[in-house]
């Protein structure tokens, strides 16, 4: 009796994840950006950083490197631009050396899968060594974790529209700057 009695709410509850969708392209209930699915707290820091050295990091961004105009202002990526960071770093080594180098040296634009490369030290090919590093740290931090729950990090960037930004969007006069290979500069 009491199998019976079982049997229709195992089944009623396999007929409602049925209707849940599932497969490629389908997230869980309750996860909208790719930050949803990371910790809520940042692992142990690499030797040599601090958090000081991320917030300054977080200056260069979203200042003086042009980060954001490609890869969005919480680093959520842009279309035709730039990789949303806390997704590109998944296919990338996500040590604090390795994001050091590929800021460093930029990315070629047949390596981007954009219409724009990634120029080498920030928008405007300007960050010192030093900058780099920061700006390296900040992006580390922002990879490993949700939000930014670390002193004097931002719980949101959202209000922020830095001078040139279009929603994170690249801007036509970064695109002017870096135009994709092959092709004439927008007007």
């Amino acid at each position: 009796m009491m199998m019976i009695a079982v049997l229709p709410a195992a089944l009623a509850a396999q007929g409602r994840r049925a209707q849940q969708p599932t497969g490629p392209g389908t997230s869980p209930p309750g996860i909208k950006t790719h930050d949803d699915l990371q910790p809520a707290q940042l692992p142990p820091l690499p030797g040599g950083m601090t958090i000081e050295t991320i917030v300054q990091g977080d200056s260069i961004y979203h200042g003086k490197g042009n980060c954001f105009v490609c890869h969005g202002i919480e680093g959520e990526g842009a279309p035709a631009a730039g990789d949303a960071v806390t997704v590109a770093l998944n296919y990338a080594q996500p040590e604090w050396r390795s994001i050091d180098s590929l800021i460093d040296a930029g990315i070629p634009q047949v390596l981007t899968r954009s219409p724009i490369q990634m120029p080498p030290r920030g928008g405007k090919s300007n960050l010192s060594d030093d900058e780099v590093k920061r700006v390296a740290a900040y992006v580390w931090a922002i990879s490993q974790t949700r939000g930014e729950p670390w002193p004097g990090g931002h719980p949101s960037h959202a209000g922020m529209v830095p001078a040139g930004a279009a929603k994170g969007t690249a801007t036509r006069a970064l695109i002017r700057e870096y135009p994709p290979a092959g092709r004439r500069p927008p007007r």
